[in-house]
């Protein structure tokens, strides 16, 4: 790869409903996304599926559009990149600011998969091609709103398990009433770091519903109060925000700090982190199952197929359009047929009157 041009552009696609979590709520999808044009005129793009503001990790998308300008780009254009290690190479100084690498690092494979003519998955060494998929549920304003959402979901959706969203007030009951209408449906929470180990006594009543895990329930950057809780709970912890590094999974296991990890690449650096890690937690028999961000369609592919790697175990949070987006950028969506995605029916094709017509920023180098 050797880059002559690039554009930095944001998007804003139109979300099916107002998505909350334990720290606050997207009423739209604003994502930024990296163009490069290299020397040969081959088109390269990647995704950042950050926010608009630092609530969910400390990196926001203005801030990562500045890293890229000003940081980023002037070591990429005109430069010879033969490889995957050279591009993290030219990084390796640069603390933190994983959306930022993840962006460089989708494009990357984006201009790889073009030159090799080979898919991503057989790019990142994917052994499957029937992915698991589920929604992630969003909170209500209420107990009984929450109940509402997630009753009509299974209804409607029929899912083989359900991924739901909690927080202080919304929880204990919340799962009670859903155990109480599907006694056996395996049901996992997603706390989003909204708890401390003040509310370790509560958190303990999650063990009587049966939970195949509860995600996050901790501090976002936390590893040693995770070990602790695990010792206390029968529930499974899965790490999401806590997992920004190959390091951190490293630290997390020698701690005990969870028995699952939700792998976000655009969290961790990149899709090649993303595989460092998985790696890493089959190792050491840690199963892993892929996190979404509500990335574009274009996203979606990127993570459902690094979710062919072989210790993705659970169903992938891939933000399927027909679940979270009332429009996109694809021409044609991810399909799921009875909870799982082909990965080798997944087309590339972007819809050029629709990219543009969501794009509500540019910013050229050249």
């Amino acid at each position: 790869m050797n880059i002559a041009k690039a554009e930095i552009f944001k998007i804003s696609l139109p979300l099916i409903s107002v998505f909350r979590t334990g720290f606050g709520e997207l009423k739209k999808r604003e994502l930024l996304w990296l163009k490069i044009i290299d020397k040969t005129g081959i088109v390269a793009y990647g995704e950042s599926a950050n926010l608009d503001l630092p609530i969910y990790e400390p990196e926001f998308n203005d801030a990562t559009a500045l890293l890229l300008k000003n940081v980023f780009l002037p070591r990429l254009i005109d430069k010879q990149i033969p490889g995957i290690e050279d591009l993290e190479q030219l990084f390796s100084d640069i603390k933190g600011n994983n959306f930022a690498k993840a962006a460089v690092d989708a494009a990357f494979w984006h201009y790889k998969m073009q030159t090799t003519d080979k898919p991503l998955y057989q790019l990142w060494g994917g052994t499957k091609l029937l992915i698991p998929v589920a929604v992630s549920i969003g909170l209500g304003r209420t107990t009984d709103e929450s109940v509402r959402k997630v009753l009509e979901h299974i209804k409607r959706f029929r899912p083989k398990r359900v991924k739901i969203k909690i927080k202080p007030g919304i929880d204990i009951q919340l799962i009670a009433k859903i155990r109480k209408h599907y006694p056996t449906l395996p049901i996992m929470v997603d706390a989003n770091a909204s708890y401390t180990l003040r509310n370790i006594k509560y958190l303990k009543k999650l063990d009587d519903f049966g939970l195949l895990m509860i995600e996050q329930p901790l501090r976002f950057d936390d590893l040693a109060d995770h070990a602790y809780l695990q010792k206390e709970l029968k529930t499974k912890i899965c790490l999401d925000e806590s997992i920004r590094s190959f390091h951190d999974a490293e630290q997390a296991i020698r701690l005990g700090s969870c028995q699952i990890v939700n792998i976000k690449p655009q969290r961790v650096g990149g899709y090649w982190q993303a595989k460092k890690i998985a790696a890493l937690c089959r190792k050491h028999s840690i199963p892993v199952w892929c996190g979404g961000m509500i990335e574009s369609g274009w996203g979606q592919i990127f993570n459902a197929s690094i979710a062919t790697l072989p210790n993705f175990t659970y169903e992938n949070d891939i933000c399927l359009t027909k679940w979270y987006l009332k429009d996109d950028i694809l021409k044609n969506p991810i399909e799921e047929n009875n909870g799982l995605v082909d990965v080798g029916k997944l087309s590339f094709e972007l819809n050029e009157k629709k990219l543009k017509k969501y794009t509500t920023q540019k910013l050229k180098i050249n």
